[in-house]
């Protein structure tokens, strides 16, 4: 096997000297030749660059391939027919190893001991996240060093079973495989006639047997290695060591004698710093632009850390301006299988709940086969509220729970839609997760999916015969069948263009005219390489001795073991980084900028500190430390300059919609105008009547922005209210007292029910709730998760939540047997809608409710509110207080309601007793009853409320115009509030406070207003 060995101590020595040559030589004859030839690169864009080089010198391209490590493993596994299983497989069955290392004992004391073992432990996080420790299962069977043996003593049982189902399977390892190659290829006729292998060096220490096998499949090799750096030379010179072990000595190229670098001091540096990714994409691409009007100019590259958003906006900003570029970064796009609904049915078969549900109906295109007549709206709705009556959102207890009302349409077709959904069992095998997933796939239409899970899985289905959890076999299926590829624009599309997008590891082994560095802020680049939970560093360093030896040319010759390789960790793998950053800064001969961010892309309201390497070449170039001042100088003078730039022009445009954008933001923020048609008001009224809840009115002086969004845009938050418990108690205790009067219809006054009455029929409506939930919960169980078994009782926390809800009824059931003089109840009392309430002047306030409870003294018709005396009770489950104190004077019972009333604490129930007298009522009482309050006597006369009548009159202003407004926080830090359904940007609360005040002066907070 003819192998020529050389070291270069530059990619243009090695060009000039070898490469040039080479190609000259063996482009005239490849076309004759039956065997390949070819040049092995280790990345794509290392392959773009010579070609371009060798296109400059005229030489053909026309029988030359090239090769990356991962095309010629393809090639050769081929030659011999051997196979490596995907990633995604072997994730799987390294996942069901560690779930067979999990399996529990029966006893329960067992159980529990075994939970805290740490082989348990380790098998459980494996099984969670397979990835990392697959990616030491790599390292070790690269490095040629056993695993069970020297690995964490946790996981060998893991691996023993990791290797019985490889071996059940067919599959192997890729590094294994890379060995099996060279040695398989021996008895092989050799592929290439000419192999030229180039740009590989100490962190190519995994592929160490792959190169070895193309050598072996090559009648002539040439390999072309590189110096030692000094950022990684102990790494760099095992690796040349080794070569020379086994191929003799190295020769040494020397440097061209026509070629004259610039010293390092004619090399201009230049500092680009951003606010964000977005100012420093545009600083980037006015630098390129600059350098290319330079004549000097030939090959200009612009580096970054790896994919995101950064490489995506410049490479935006250069296709606008039309550049032609070189994207070897690029972005992921969907393919075929990447839709709405895909991802909800994953979603959805690993969490049973409502969300995801609603999420997969909403997805589905063809919903209607499922919904029949049922729209998704209606859908949503009437599902919400059903969580809200029971509080548990599993589908298939909500499947129960609907099909049980059978005199509700819309809930039985409801049931009829969730009970065609079919999910996959908590746990089965292989085979059988593929056999229903066939059926459900069939059901939704997805028959290319299935083609691509059957073509994915047909070779070794039936190996795997081990039960697993569900949620195991629904992330490979999500993997498999993902379809997310990288894509680049057509101006991002030119490999010979003089720019070039890539990352700081394609850009070694590389010549630059002038070069962009990006990205360089702390903990971006160089990335850090965080010390592995499984391997520590100073166990890599001990390993990595004891595969060292001395080679055959003496002392300082050393070299790595015959069927070893280095294992390279996290000090070495940063050693590395930084050998390639000034590798790439060697290689540029002219000039050379440095970007990078101010603030924290994360974090908008924290610096970001520049990388220690940032700092070393700013110290070296302008002889002073860059500290947090002088980062914020060069973001100063980055943005002026910037400003000077054709491209900031042409971004800043002015534009009719840009301008009315101003307009709009300017509006909102006037403190000396009340609320526009920017702030949540109308411009002039619509011929629309608005009916608000009785609820909404109460929110309207706290959050009227929200009220209005829904009354006039028919608009909410669709998110979830993760606070459902307070709402839910409410809704149960409410249900539950509504039973303490026994009327034959509705909106019907009966005679008052003793105490004890009260208490038994409370207590009655309690259990009955409870039990009816307990039955649907045993009939909904075991079918679809393993948290759902037969005979198990209710969740702790349901329970807990219904005892809460039983203990706030009856202590309320408790306050309500209290009262005296007053014979007759009812509850539940329906207002007409809309509920009309005359202001006077022809002013009418329109609303919808429903009371709580009605208390009266004499039967005067029993089902209408025209009589003498009521008290009307409005319940709260929350510690709220009495609406006025018994110990004010009538000065401090005015004020004090009045706070009441512009907070929202009051609204509700001074509707509800204004409709009582619009309804015949003569004198109306008032109360709010809640554990802090009592029932021995009203709290309020109606007449106490109305006597603010500008309050009411400016509700129904509000009413009228349309005009609203914005108050309060659009997000607080520190309590629960809805979230807005629209993008909203906040306002500074005290300006917010100074427009209410004009548009709405008699619903001001006066004591808040205070400084």
């Amino acid at each position: 096997m003819p192998v020529s060995l050389h070291i270069a101590s530059s990619s243009a020595a090695a060009w000039e000297r070898i490469v040039f040559p080479w190609c000259e030589t063996v482009s005239r004859a490849a076309t004759t030749k039956r065997e390949l030839t070819a040049i092995l690169t280790p990345s794509p864009s290392s392959a773009s660059f010579l070609r371009s080089r060798l296109l400059e010198k005229d030489v053909s391209l026309l029988a030359v391939q090239f090769l990356t490590p991962q095309k010629i493993r393809e090639l050769l596994m081929r030659q011999i027919g051997c196979h490596v299983p995907l990633r995604e497989h072997l994730r799987l069955l390294l996942s069901i190893a560690a779930d067979e290392c999990m399996q529990l004992p029966a006893n329960v004391e067992e159980r529990s001991a075994r939970v805290h073992e740490p082989d348990y432990l380790a098998a459980k996080s494996v099984a969670r996240a397979p990835d990392h420790f697959l990616r030491l299962i790599d390292k070790f069977s690269a490095a040629g060093i056993d695993l069970i043996a020297e690995g964490p003593a946790v996981f060998r049982g893991m691996i023993k079973k990791f290797h019985r189902h490889l071996r059940t399977c067919n599959f192997e390892l890729i590094y294994e495989a890379d060995r099996n190659l060279l040695k398989t290829l021996r008895d092989q006729p050799p592929q290439f006639s000419d192999l030229l292998v180039i740009g590989f060096n100490g962190a190519h220490w995994p592929l160490w047997f792959l190169l070895r096998a193309a050598l072996q499949s090559s009648q002539n090799s040439t390999i072309i290695l590189d110096y030692p750096r000094e950022q990684a030379r102990h790494v760099d010179e095992l690796w040349i060591g080794t070569w020379e072990e086994h191929f003799g000595a190295a020769k040494p190229v020397d440097e061209p004698e026509d070629k004259e670098l610039p010293p390092e001091d004619r090399r201009s540096h230049s500092f680009l710093v951003g606010l964000n990714a977005t100012e420093q994409a545009r600083a980037i691409v006015a630098m390129a632009l600059s350098f290319l009007e330079e004549k000097s100019c030939t090959r200009l590259g612009i580096l970054f850390p790896g994919t995101g958003a950064l490489p995506r906006l410049v490479s935006d900003l250069l296709t606008k301006l039309h550049i032609p570029h070189n994207d070897a970064i690029g972005h992921f796009v969907p393919g075929p299988f990447e839709d709405m609904a895909w991802n909800a049915w994953l979603e959805l078969q690993e969490h049973h709940r409502l969300d995801p549900v609603l999420r997969f109906f909403k997805a589905l295109p063809s919903r209607a086969d499922v919904l029949g007549g049922l729209s998704i709206q209606t859908l949503e709705a009437r599902l919400r509220r059903v969580y809200s009556d029971i509080l548990i959102d599993d589908v298939t207890v909500l499947c129960e729970y609907c099909t049980r009302r059978a005199d509700d349409a819309e809930l039985a077709s409801i049931a009829e839609a969730l009970s065609a959904i079919e999910f996959l069992r908590p746990k089965a095998s292989f085979v059988r997760f593929l056999a229903e997933t066939k059926g459900i796939f069939a059901q939704w239409k997805w028959k290319e999916r299935w083609l691509e899970v059957e073509r994915l899985s047909q070779d070794w289905r039936g190996a795997v015969h081990s039960e697993f959890p569900r949620p195991l076999y629904l992330r490979w299926l999500k993997e498999i069948l993902s379809s997310l590829s990288s894509a680049r624009t057509t101006e991002g599309d030119h490999p010979y263009s003089r720019v070039h997008l890539l990352s700081y590891a394609d850009a070694e082994s590389k010549e630059w005219s002038h070069l962009i560095c990006t990205g360089l802020n702390q903990g971006e680049w160089p990335c850090p390489h965080n010390e592995s939970g499984f391997l520590r560093d100073d166990e890599v360093g001990a390993l990595n001795k004891r595969v060292v030896r001395q080679g055959k040319q003496g002392e300082g010759h050393d070299t790595v073991s015959e069927d070893k390789t280095l294992l390279l960790g996290t000090e070495q793998q940063r050693q590395i980084a930084v050998r390639r950053f000034f590798s790439a800064l060697e290689s540029t001969t002219h000039a050379v900028a440095f970007a990078a961010n101010l603030l924290h892309e994360a974090a908008p309201e924290r610096f970001w500190n520049p990388s220690e390497l940032l700092n070393q070449i700013y110290f070296s170039s302008r002889k002073t430390v860059l500290s947090q001042e002088t980062m914020e100088q060069l973001r100063e003078q980055t943005r002026a300059w910037l400003n000077r730039q054709l491209l900031s022009e042409a971004r800043t445009e002015s534009t009719p919609d840009i301008r009315q954008t101003r307009v709009a933001y300017d509006a909102r923020r006037r403190a000396d105008q009340p609320a526009v048609e920017y702030d949540f008001a109308l411009r002039e009224p619509i011929n629309r009547q608005i009916t608000l809840r009785a609820t909404e009115w109460d929110k309207v002086v706290k959050q009227p922005a929200l009220i209005w969004l829904h009354a006039f845009l028919g608009v909410e938050n669709p998110e979830r209210d993760f606070n459902q418990w307070p709402m839910t108690t409410g809704n149960w205790v409410h249900r539950w007292l509504a039973h303490l009067g026994a009327a034959r219809t509705q909106n019907e006054f009966i005679d008052l029910p003793s105490r004890e009455e009260i208490a038994e029929r409370i207590r009655e409506a309690a259990r009955r709730f409870r039990d009816e939930i307990e039955d649907v919960w045993q009939k909904a169980g075991g079918q679809v998760d393993l948290f759902f078994q037969p005979g198990r009782a209710l969740p702790d926390w349901w329970i807990s939540g219904w005892e809460y809800a039983n203990s706030l009824a009856g202590c309320l059931a408790q306050k309500l047997s209290a009262v005296e003089e007053w014979s007759e109840v009812a509850t539940e009392w329906i207002l007409e809608s809309p509920q009309i309430i005359s202001l006077g002047e022809d002013k009418k306030l329109r609303f919808r409710g429903r009371i709580d409870l009605i208390l009266a003294r004499s039967l005067a018709n029993a089902s209408l509110l025209d009589r003498s005396q009521v008290w009307i009770v409005d319940y709260k489950t929350g510690n709220q207080k009495s609406l006025v104190s018994p110990s004010w004077n009538e000065d401090a019972r005015f004020a004090g309601l009045r706070k009441k009333l512009v907070r929202g604490d009051a609204v509700q129930l001074g509707l509800y007793g204004m409709a009582a007298r619009e309804l015949g009522t003569e004198q109306v009482a008032l109360s709010l009853l809640s554990p802090r309050t009592t029932l021995d006597q009203p709290q309020l006369d109606l007449d106490e409320l109305t006597s603010h009548s500008d309050f009411w009159e400016a509700l129904y202003q509000m009413q009228e115009t349309g005009t609203f407004g914005l108050l309060g926080p659009i997000r607080s830090d520190f309590s629960f509030a809805a979230a807005y359904p629209l993008a909203t940007l906040p306002i500074e609360e005290e300006l917010l406070r100074e427009k209410w005040a004009l548009t709405h002066p008699a619903l001001v907070d006066e004591e808040e207003d205070r400084p």
